[in-house]
């Protein structure tokens, strides 16, 4: 098998060495093919310069620079669009997945199409943090299938999936859960899987701002009002 790790990256100077050294450390055993795919989002500090010192040091990694910060949820879209080999999976630069878990997720492919991990604790999460996640997950279960425990954490996909389904959303938040939703629809087989969760210890989260979670609900209703006013094979347009 082959598979792409996303790592979109902003301001992630501390974090980007020691995340691509374990990350290279877990993908070269498990994996004959991969590519490390970082996306700098128009970063202010070196990471972007770090990036692509990486990159010359290593083969296995690919770098992609937007010219200006665009956001997780493009930044997101664009590795999803990018990516190379037949599995992809999106990580952060804090290493909140340790990809040996991949070992759990992996096997499940026998089963299904995407892979959704579920946090097994909100570790290190704010009370305001953990209150949106919530709400967001009840909301999402309240008005679509399938009914997951997750939608946020990370997804493994087999990237025939995301060849098939285009989001109309960039929103950090509702980009994942939308791909999933559109591909459930279509007829992709969705499993979950407990996974651990590794909270931030150096930099500062950006996802939950309330400009990206008011996006988001906006960016949720929307989507159900077209999700039952259009005919379900329509679901992917």
């Amino acid at each position: 098998m082959e598979i792409t790790v996303l790592f979109p990256a902003y301001n992630e100077e501390a974090n980007i060495r020691s995340a691509m050294s374990r990350a290279l450390e877990a993908l070269r055993p498990r994996f004959e093919h991969f590519e490390i795919l970082i996306i700098d989002d128009g970063s202010r500090d070196r990471t972007g310069e770090i990036a692509d010192e990486l990159a010359r040091e290593h083969p296995e990694i690919r770098v992609m620079h937007n010219e200006r910060n665009l956001g997780l949820g493009p930044t997101l879209y664009k590795g999803y669009r990018s990516a190379r080999y037949e599995l992809v999976i999106q990580n952060a630069m804090d290493y909140p997945l340790d990809l040996k878990d991949l070992d759990k997720m992996v096997p499940l492919l026998a089963e299904a199409d995407i892979i959704v991990a579920v946090r097994k604790s909100h570790a290190g999460y704010t009370p305001y943090r953990k209150l949106t996640s919530r709400v967001n997950r009840a909301m999402l279960r309240f008005l679509f299938e399938p009914k997951l425990r997750d939608y946020n954490y990370t997804q493994l996909f087999k990237k025939t999936v995301l060849d098939s389904v285009e989001p109309t959303t960039r929103n950090t938040v509702f980009l994942a859960p939308e791909v999933v939703i559109r591909a459930y629809a279509m007829g992709f087989k969705v499993k979950e899987i407990e996974i651990d969760y590794h909270p931030r210890i150096v930099g500062e989260a950006t996802s939950g701002k309330p400009g990206i979670v008011v996006r988001a609900v906006y960016d949720t209703l929307k989507f159900w009002l077209m999700y039952h006013l259009k005919p379900r094979r329509q679901i992917s347009r």
